[in-house]
């Protein structure tokens, strides 16, 4: 990997989804090769994704090391606009000539919007009562 970054004298990025479940030891081993391309004048951005389980994790004593390199980035996702989400859902999947409303009442979907809060949770949901 240094070699191809060094040849193409590009910065790279390095997305790793699923991160809060990398060991600490590997979150370790990616510092030390950013530190490694830097050195040999390259630059590596490392960009990790995941539960907010890893924000904690970054903020022991053990990862000091990393976290103190870190910007944290709270993604909210669609908190907030559960009932928009649920009403453009619903409006694509039916057909053109129905509406959400014709399905579902508004105090239903308020109801939903409430109690959910990730749009995995919704769409599960929402397939179990469309399956009843």
């Amino acid at each position: 990997m240094l070699a191809l970054i060094q040849k193409c004298r590009k910065t790279v990025v390095l997305f790793v989804d699923e991160a809060h479940d990398l060991h600490h030891s590997t979150l370790l081993q990616i510092k030390r090769i950013i530190e490694l391309v830097r050195n040999n004048g390259g630059i590596l951005s490392v960009v990790l994704t995941g539960h907010p389980k890893l924000k904690n994790d970054l903020r022991r004593p053990s990862l000091e090391e990393i976290g103190a390199r870190t910007n944290v980035f709270n993604l909210e996702g669609i908190r907030g606009y559960q009932v928009e989400y649920i009403k453009w859902l619903l409006g694509e999947c039916i057909q053109e000539n129905c509406l959400p409303e014709d399905l579902i009442t508004d105090e239903a979907i308020a109801f939903l919007a409430e109690r959910l809060t990730t749009p995995l949770q919704i769409e599960h949901y929402l397939q179990r009562a469309s399956s009843t």
